[in-house]
């Protein structure tokens, strides 16, 4: 127990001192070290499949949202005021595989998705999902009605 009692002390201590760390980027370090950062999808949004959309921000991100739903993605992280969401849970995918939904308001009336990973294959796995399920939402496809097999026709 004594061998265990010192180091589990300092990490309880260094992992608690994370907000309170006044150097530059220490709170980023310490959610890196836990695993919560968002840096690196942040990073990634240079090479992020994005699309604009002519609505306002907050009907863009509930949209999302609902997409997300459908899609039954886990939300890992949510900032709406910042603008993002981190995804998890990508079929596909390795589990822990985090995808980033970006959001920038370009004006009142319109606003910018970008999606970011750095697995190229989840970042194009949620890019066709989402974007096909706001255009959906958006009116801006035509959704296909569904055809009842069963149901006898007309002739």
């Amino acid at each position: 127990m004594k061998i265990f009692w010192p180091h589990g002390f300092l990490f309880v201590l260094l992992m608690s001192m994370g907000g309170c760390i006044v150097i530059e980027g220490g709170v980023e370090l310490t959610k890196t070290i836990w695993g919560s950062s968002t840096r690196s999808l942040e990073g990634a949004r240079k090479h992020a499949l994005a699309k604009t959309y002519d609505k306002n921000y907050w009907d863009v991100m509930q949209a999302t949202l609902n997409v997300i739903a459908k899609n039954e993605y886990e939300i890992f992280k949510k900032d709406e005021v910042k603008g993002y969401v981190i995804l998890l849970g990508i079929q596909g995918s390795v589990n822990t595989t985090e995808v980033g939904v970006f959001f920038v308001e370009l004006n009142e009336g319109q606003t910018r998705v970008e999606i970011s990973s750095l697995s190229t294959n989840a970042k194009r796995i949620v890019s066709k999902a989402l974007f096909r399920g706001l255009d959906e939402a958006f009116g801006l496809v035509i959704v296909p009605e569904k055809v009842d097999v069963n149901q006898p026709t007309g002739t």
